[in-house]
């Protein structure tokens, strides 16, 4: 008679589980396990770390400093958010007093539309912050801190 092994023993299912607790000790949680059970063939692991971007909208709450031209309009910061690096759809654009611009609903946007072709130094000081959102990071903002080219010069000088 054959001995059993600890193979015979067990479902494959609770191999999977023994693996996967098994790499919980050994692998801090914060990066994810990635397994695939093939079978009778045996079972894939493979373990990443996630990399954080310093200035990621979703995961970091830092501030985005821009130097803009005070005759910037409104409408041409949010065409560069939608071209830039955010990659934003709908943008709508607040100050710290009032909104600048929302997109729906429809009574806003049409409410806030006239802002659009205004400089942006008749609707904002420098180094005022603006709040972003968009639906491209839902349940998150982006914080624009806006310096006026004039400004930052005699801020750096």
């Amino acid at each position: 008679m054959r001995s059993a092994t600890l193979g015979h023993l067990l479902r494959s299912s609770d191999v999977i589980t023994i693996l996967q607790y098994s790499s919980l000790t050994t692998t801090p949680l914060l990066y994810p396990i990635a397994q695939m059970y093939a079978g009778g063939t045996g079972v894939y692991t493979h373990t990443f770390e996630y990399e954080k971007k310093v200035d990621c909208p979703v995961c970091s709450s830092t501030v985005r400093k821009m130097t803009v031209s005070p005759n910037m309009t409104l409408n041409e910061l949010m065409q560069s958010l939608r071209d830039g690096d955010l990659r934003l759809k709908s943008p709508s654009i607040t100050a710290a007093d009032k909104t600048l611009y929302m997109p729906k609903p429809p009574a806003l946007e049409k409410f806030t539309r006239p802002n659009l072709d205004k400089a942006l130094n008749v609707l904002i000081g420098s180094g005022e912050e603006l709040t972003v959102t968009d639906p491209m990071f839902p349940g998150t903002s982006v914080v624009l801190s806006i310096y006026f080219k004039a400004d930052a010069d005699m801020i750096e000088g």
